[in-house]
């Protein structure tokens, strides 16, 4: 059979318009960062006095660790992560003033000259520098021919527990003083044992709502349900699979039509029936808004115009809402789903915060970032696999063994011999077969017979194959319903 040369829709899509959002949050992000980054380098740099070419600077370190310069407060604060309470301080850095000397008289909280090491450092243009102590408690910092580009920064060593930090400094140090390598384990074991969590209960709850497996296959849909509901109760979430075979669905109905043009494709309106629900006529009116014809073009503008669709978050709730009534699930699964993916955005988003937060109060990348990121990995493995978490009843359960009963029909290998009630049943269970992830095995099985198309379907292509049928419609309905379903508003799987 002479394969057609037909133009492809991508399976996949890649949302350009959602990867813009996200990138200009972290670009925002990313330039607060660097804003608070700059702004806390510099109130660390004392600015000095203009008035004098000698100049005598008033340093103290108070017994909570705080540094404090002529009266202000500093941001910086010592360091009590390594084995000494440490403090470097740049005190003077490119003032554009040149000073003939400075002193830099530093006062400790306690009396532990003897027991500290301290020195001056002084760069780009500074004669010399000395330091001395005055007393248990006063060191002397000296530099003398200071130029205006210099910079001039003191360093004192304290013996650990000379100062007594808050409580936040504190984790700060005890955080830092963690191995690296012990922040690598957390961070691979965090996602693993939230992944194996998971699995065990999803597989726990799986053995608790155990779905007969049939033996036997049977020729006919165990009940005349719409395929969305077939779809939710096999897949338990409402997905691309689920649109595209209400739409197929639709068409065999008679409400659509859909046109298969050489470079392009359309939907056409028909007369609706009245037995529509209401779903399907929220979707309808996705497609059309006051035209009878809606083009590929017309369709893909209206999902490039929105992030997320209201309408499409709509059809996904009633296709819950009825299978739900129908009894076939203990609660809306879109309820207990969401549940669980709140705790796992939750994990992610807290992970995500505290993941900027370490960059921003932390002085050098610490290894505790391995740790928010393991736990923004955990995050998302909760909310990919909580759609997978069962909640069917003992009547969900049952009608699961029965459709499973009907998929082993359709997917069977063995070729349908030729009939004129044959040619009919190949549209007739496609929306099924499509929802119940075997529409390529239904079709092999009609390959030996002679293809007429349905009356819901126009092509350029004169007499068309089944497989050129195939190649045209399944890209078709794939790219509608994948474009489609990737509209849901957060918190619609």
């Amino acid at each position: 059979m002479p394969k057609k040369n037909h133009r492809k829709y991508p399976i996949v899509n890649f949302y350009w318009r959602k990867l813009a959002v996200f990138a200009f949050l972290f670009a925002v992000l990313g330039l607060g960062y660097t804003s608070v980054q700059t702004y806390k380098a510099d109130t660390n740099k004392y600015t000095p006095p203009t008035d004098s070419a000698d100049l005598t600077i008033a340093l103290k370190i108070a017994e909570d660790g705080s540094v404090i310069v002529d009266g202000q407060k500093l941001k910086q604060h010592i360091d009590t992560s390594g084995s000494s309470d440490e403090l470097i301080l740049p005190i003077l850095d490119n003032t554009g003033i040149g000073y003939s000397s400075v002193h830099i008289l530093m006062t400790l909280p306690k009396s532990v000259v003897k027991s500290s090491i301290y020195e001056i450092k002084g760069i780009h243009g500074v004669d010399s520098t000395s330091v001395a102590a005055i007393s248990d408690k006063v060191i002397d910092y000296y530099a003398s021919g200071v130029g205006p580009d210099s910079t001039l920064s003191v360093i004192i060593e304290m013996p650990p527990g000379t100062v007594d930090p808050p409580l936040l400094f504190k984790l700060y140090a005890a955080v830092a003083n963690i191995k690296s390598s012990a922040w690598y384990i957390v961070a691979l074991a965090l996602p693993i044992l939230t992944l194996i969590f998971m699995i065990g209960f999803i597989t726990v709850e799986s053995k608790q709502q155990k779905i007969d497996i049939p033996d036997k296959e049977t020729d006919s849909p165990p009940m005349a349900l719409p395929p969305a509901i077939a779809g939710v109760l096999y897949h338990q979430n409402v997905g691309p699979r689920e649109i595209a075979s209400t739409l197929v669905d639709l068409a065999e109905r008679g409400n659509i039509y859909i046109l298969d043009k050489e470079r392009d494709f359309a939907f056409v309106k028909n007369r609706y029936d009245q037995r529509l629900l209401s779903y399907e006529k929220v979707l309808l009116s996705k497609i059309f808004r006051a035209s009878v014809v809606s083009d590929g073009a017309e369709i893909e503008q209206r999902i490039n115009n929105h992030l997320y669709s209201k309408k499409i978050s709509l059809v996904a709730s009633g296709i819950y809402v009825l299978s739900t009534r129908l009894g076939y699930f203990k609660t809306n699964p879109q309820r207990v789903h969401r549940k669980y993916q709140i705790v796992g955005m939750g994990a992610f988003f807290t992970g995500l915060a505290c993941f900027l937060l370490s960059m921003l109060v932390f002085t050098n990348p610490p290894y505790i970032l391995f740790f928010w990121a393991g736990m923004m990995l955990s995050g998302l493995i909760i909310t990919v696999t909580a759609r997978r978490i069962p909640n069917r009843t003992a009547i969900g359960q049952e009608m699961m063994s029965n459709w499973l009963a009907f998929r082993k029909y359709l997917s069977n290998p063995e070729k349908i011999p030729f009939s004129f009630e044959n040619q009919e049943l190949f549209q007739k269970n496609l929306p099924y077969a499509i929802v119940l992830d075997c529409e390529v095995a239904w079709a092999k099985r009609f390959s030996e017979q002679d293809f007429v198309l349905p009356n819901w379907y126009v092509s350029d292509e004169l007499s068309p194959g089944l497989q050129d049928f195939c190649l045209s419609l399944f890209p078709i309905v794939s790219y509608v319903a994948r474009s489609l379903a990737s509209l849901k508003e957060p918190g619609f799987e």
